[in-house]
């Protein structure tokens, strides 16, 4: 997503630039701005406009952060082997 994106979605949620910087203590909006065109980096910023946005981390900067990996299975059966055994009788 490029900034004028991410400046919608937080928008439509109800947030400015300014809401996003004053709640988590930054400086001014250029600060949140930097961030959303990638001049710089700061993960509580990202971490913060995922939360408001509900849009996950790997999609609002997947140049950051790539999509989880699937997890393998410990045996053939499509289960993991601590819920097959999960103690039940």
């Amino acid at each position: 997503m490029d900034y004028l994106d991410l400046k919608y979605a937080l928008a439509k949620k109800g947030y400015t630039l300014t809401r996003v910087a004053e709640e988590l203590g930054l400086f001014g909006p250029q600060s949140v701005q930097q961030v959303l065109t990638r001049k710089y980096i700061s993960a509580r910023v990202e971490r913060r406009v995922s939360e408001i946005t509900g849009i996950p981390l790997e999609v609002l900067f997947p140049d950051r952060y790539p999509p989880p990996k699937p997890r393998r299975r410990l045996d053939g059966s499509g289960m993991l082997e601590k819920n097959r055994n999960s103690g039940r009788a």
